[in-house]
């Protein structure tokens, strides 16, 4: 296929959990559509349209004081390039970022346990969610705190990457980090010194409620996610005799594309999953076949619900095989590409957007429920809720057993 089509096999290598709880997670990038091919243009530096560099490059050479690192100007020149674009998901790995990108996409990562993103309005770095039972879960760190500043180095304006680099560290080792949340209109800041573990995510989760209804939580959509959701499944309706199913996709930030639309691919009858539109108005679309679960279906979502959960969560709704119950999700449908620079550097890039099988955008939009109901107002997160606190969840199982 054509550069922009994922290589299934390099891509379960290479992103392993792509968004799943790295020490700092950058969970708004829900499926890297990898290609590690030459990059069109390598040759740019020769450009008429790039002489000034060329200019500006030997001005320095000629004239500057001082001594200076010429792949770190290389490096700043291309960073500069890539943030004037207003999106803070086409970026550049050095080398050695690129190498820290293959080490904590290998399933096992050393961290604080928060998926970021970056809010374009004000140039900072915002949490998507904490990974359950991690430290900034356990810290208290809710969706939508702002990060402000990493052991005293203000991180207002650095980029996901940059924000990503200060969290992350060794296991037992801590980091300061303050937070603004802001709430009703109010803004408070505050301090928290974490420390850094070894995070290990369980993708997915199950359990049983009463009236036999079923209950599983996506928490990320990994390699392992399709088969521990099968394996779930079976055990809910073969041992447990389960009559209803929650699918609960809170908080889950994404991953990769071919997991969630495997899992689709199980739920919806024949059809487009989704399909996404280049800048050439070209489409690819990934299908399903007409074998599917027969099985009243509940599908909660919130606002950490992002990009591969959308991607599941819209082609359920857009089916009407499901009711989805809970408040609109992240608002994130657009892929990135990873282009090779040739010389041990990389550049992911936006190449395309999805939308949904009745041809419904995703991006910034987000998926609004069939049923909006939010948690208590003295409630900020889903996280170690009781079922009679979990509002949520109460109104999900009552939805079902309309259904069932």
């Amino acid at each position: 296929m054509e550069e922009k089509q994922v290589n299934s096999s390099c891509a379960k290598m290479i992103i392993a959990i792509v968004l799943t709880a790295c020490i700092v997670f950058v969970g708004t990038s829900i499926y890297y559509m990898i290609k590690l091919a030459d990059a069109e243009g390598y040759d740019f530096v020769d450009s008429t349209s790039y002489s000034k560099l060329d200019r500006v490059k030997n001005i320095l050479k000629n004239n500057f004081l001082f001594e200076y690192d010429e792949d770190a100007l290389l490096d700043g020149a291309i960073n500069g390039m890539l943030e004037t674009l207003d999106d803070p998901y086409t970026v550049y790995y050095t080398a050695q970022e690129w190498d820290n990108f293959m080490t904590e996409t290998e399933g096992e990562y050393e961290g604080v346990g928060l998926y970021i993103t970056y809010d374009t309005s004000n140039s900072t770095v915002i949490v998507l969610t904490p990974i359950e039972n991690s430290p900034a879960a356990m810290a208290g760190i809710m969706p939508g705190d702002y990060i402000l500043s990493i052991d005293g180095e203000n991180v207002v304006g650095k980029s996901l990457d940059e924000v990503s680099s200060l969290i992350k560290g060794k296991s037992g080792t801590s980091v300061n980090i303050d937070f603004e949340r802001i709430k009703d209109n109010e803004s408070e800041t505050f301090t928290k010194t974490l420390v850094r573990e070894n995070i290990i995510i369980d993708p997915v989760i199950e359990k049983v409620y009463e009236d036999n209804i079923g209950y599983i939580k996506l928490t990320s959509f990994d390699e392992t996610t399709y088969n521990a959701f099968k394996d779930a499944y079976n055990d809910l309706i073969n041992q447990k005799k389960v009559k209803g199913l929650i699918l609960d996709l809170r908080n889950n930030p994404g991953g990769l594309l071919d997991v969630s639309t495997n899992i689709a691919d199980l739920l919806v009858p024949e059809g487009k999953i989704v399909y996404t539109v280049d800048k050439n108005g070209e489409e690819e679309v990934i299908y399903s076949d007409k074998n599917k679960i027969e099985i009243p279906l509940v599908v909660l979502i919130n606002e950490g619900s992002a990009s591969a959960s959308e991607v599941l969560t819209a082609a359920i709704k857009d089916y009407g095989v499901g009711k989805v119950v809970g408040t609109k999700s992240y608002g994130k449908g657009i892929v990135q590409g990873i282009k090779s620079l040739r010389d041990g550097t990389y550049m992911k890039v936006t190449i395309s957007e999805y939308f949904s099988p009745n041809g419904n955008k995703i991006n910034k939009l987000g998926i609004t429920p069939d049923v909006e109901v939010n948690l208590p107002d003295d409630v900020d997160s889903t996280y170690q809720l009781t079922l009679e606190e979990d509002t949520q969840l109460k109104t999900a199982i009552d939805e079902l057993k309309k259904m069932m």
